[in-house]
């Protein structure tokens, strides 16, 4: 118990790190790879997912979606790549080395499909080099550039507003 305090304490000490390093200034000329870090301790449909990416313009092999488990069971999915907690080291650093390359690659989008404020997802979702990120209203405001008003609910929402925000921004 008091490892897991202290893991969680040094996770949100990186996060905080990555937070004040953030340059938000990166700009995009067109959306061509996108990644998507959902919560997969709920249910979530992968498909719709991709069928995001597809109206935005992004071909199946230019997203990547990650998922956060809190099962300590990891199952290997074709669709997605899954981390969880023991994915990060006692003093807070990744361990997993797919989870590290995920973080480690320049995304145009990194879009955080996730409204519960876990300390791991937003960890992976400050830490991620995407130049844009866009998020739930409910998690940390400083994690994402574009934050988006909608619930995880309404998912036709959420797409509806991240188009025409994307539009805007001449991103699509």
């Amino acid at each position: 118990m008091i490892l897991k305090g202290l893991k969680r304490n040094a996770i949100k000490k990186n996060m905080e790190s990555h937070l004040e390093k953030r340059n938000s200034s990166n700009g995009i000329a067109s959306l061509k790879t996108l990644a998507i870090l959902i919560d997969a301790s709920l249910p979530v449909n992968i498909l719709a997912l991709v069928k995001l990416a597809n109206e935005l313009g992004v071909t199946s092999e230019n997203l990547t979606v990650v998922g956060y488990k809190e099962d300590k069971e990891i199952i290997d999915d074709r669709d997605a790549a899954y981390y969880n907690e023991k994915s990060f080291a006692v003093n807070g650093s990744i361990k997993n080395n797919a989870l590290q390359g995920f973080i480690n690659k320049d995304y145009d989008v990194l879009i955080s499909f996730y409204t519960d404020d876990k300390i791991e997802l937003n960890y992976v979702a400050a830490a991620s080099r995407a130049k844009l990120k866009v998020g739930f209203a409910e998690i940390d405001h400083r994690i994402n550039d574009l934050i988006i008003g909608a619930t995880m609910n309404n998912t036709n929402l959420f797409i509806i507003e991240l188009k025409k925000y994307l539009k805007i921004l001449q991103i699509i």
